[in-house]
């Protein structure tokens, strides 16, 4: 159980943009993850800027809240519940999450009913992951249950002053439009089959 402030940058890719950016550094291996996405009734979750997900790795999982924070750049705060793959299989089956956790407990605290969170759709995503010093860079390739994919860059960090030249260096150097992509909850949400 984890609670961080996220700070990030983000582009959208084009799939040429995002072969040569692949191509320029030297990523680790890439991994898989699926996402399931949930919500409330009457959109609970979105009136209030919020996400929540299950995210499946290969041998692990976790749900993770995501609560808007003031600030200048894109700032969440992440509430993060970690459980075997195997239970969150079975609360995917049931549409729900792990009770007496972290999430369930700030859902509660803000007068939300965490038992009428229902599942809405899912995003699959292969991501390379570059940790840097004070940053991580992240390449994504997502696709939807309508087999349309996405490209996106992310650079995550903990210091402003050494990443926002960095970030701005790698849109030069690659020619990227700098529009704040739609987040991967807004974008699976129009590629559902």
């Amino acid at each position: 159980m984890t609670q961080t402030i996220e700070r990030e940058f983000k582009v959208s890719l084009t799939e040429q943009q995002f072969n040569q950016l692949r191509a320029a550094y030297s990523w680790p291996t890439p991994f898989t993850q699926t996402n399931y996405y949930y919500e409330l009734p009457q959109n609970g979750l979105y009136q209030q800027h919020m996400g929540l997900r299950t995210r499946l790795y290969q041998e692990q999982a976790e749900q993770t809240l995501k609560v808007p924070q003031t600030g200048a750049t894109r700032t969440l705060l992440e509430i993060t519940d970690t459980m075997p793959l195997a239970t969150a299989q079975q609360l995917i089956a049931q549409q729900t999450i792990q009770p007496n956790q972290q999430i369930a407990k700030y859902l509660e605290t803000i007068g939300i009913d965490w038992a009428s969170l229902f599942i809405w759709g899912q995003a699959t995503t292969k991501r390379r992951v570059l940790t840097l010093p004070s940053r991580r860079l992240t390449l994504d390739q997502t696709t939807y249950p309508d087999q349309t994919a996405d490209y996106e860059l992310e650079l995550e960090f903990d210091d402003m002053i050494l990443a926002q030249p960095f970030f701005q260096d790698i849109v030069a150097r690659f020619k990227l439009t700098q529009t704040a992509p739609l987040n991967k909850i807004q974008r699976a949400k129009n590629h559902q089959s």
